[in-house]
């Protein structure tokens, strides 16, 4: 996962929305420089001639003598044409709900996987830094959380409702927010736990490139029964 920006922007880009929009940069002008006064020398009366002798021409001042102009100058350098900036279409854009809501798709599937696998993935799905349930946190901080949820529940299955997944992205497709429906099952088996419900997830997802970057994260559980592992003296719900 790409790492430093993320977020930032991303973040206020998650909230934003997590986004962020180009910076402008002040291209400083060259200094305005005065020509010299058309009078110059000459606006001071010339002494009257003391002989039929013609008078030497007095030296013309430097001021109003204009330099000579350096080669760069003396022709213009052709200038260097601006690369077009690639624009993405109008197809690829409308493709980039799809992309956000198959990228949801493969991060639920991402937790149902063991431990090691699932956090691996968290540096390859998560900004530098996230909007976390209401909280800015660093990758890192992230990490050692959902490394704390797995010890809890080191068996988990997330099933989406993909009927019920829905996207909105900004007009520039590198932004989406998808919402999403959820089963899941998890389980403890050294504690004898068992917890099962369904949550609604919102994600919101960056696109840097052609890469999606989740920059804001918040879920909610909308049923959930938590009950022993059945043994083989029986069961007891807590």
């Amino acid at each position: 996962m790409q790492t430093g920006r993320l977020l930032t922007s991303t973040l206020s880009i998650a909230a934003l929305l997590w986004a962020g929009g180009p910076m402008a940069f002040a291209q400083g002008a060259r200094p305005w420089v005065d020509p010299p006064p058309e009078n110059g020398a000459a606006a001071q009366p010339a002494p009257p001639p003391l002989s039929p002798q013609p008078l030497p021409a007095e030296p013309v001042p430097e001021a109003r003598q204009p330099a000579p102009a350096p080669a760069q100058q003396a022709q213009p350098q052709p200038q260097p044409q601006p690369q077009p900036q690639p624009q993405q279409s109008a197809e690829h854009r409308a493709s980039r709900p799809d992309a956000a809501k198959n990228f949801a798709i493969d991060y639920l599937a991402s937790w149902s996987a063991r431990n090691d696998i699932a956090l691996d993935a968290t540096a390859e799905l998560y900004a530098p830094r996230v909007l976390f349930h209401g909280s800015t946190v660093s990758l890192d901080r992230l990490y050692k959380e959902k490394k704390r949820f797995t010890q809890r529940w080191p068996e988990r299955e997330y099933r989406p409702r993909k009927e019920s997944i829905g996207t909105t992205c900004n007009p520039a497709g590198t932004v989406c927010t998808v919402h999403a429906v959820f089963d899941y099952t998890a389980a403890n088996p050294k504690r004898r736990r068992l917890s099962q419900g369904s949550g609604a997830l919102q994600l919101i997802v960056e696109f840097i490139g052609e890469k999606p970057l989740i920059v804001a994260e918040h879920s909610t559980l909308i049923q959930q029964t938590r009950k022993r592992i059945l043994t083989s003296e029986g069961s007891s719900n807590e």
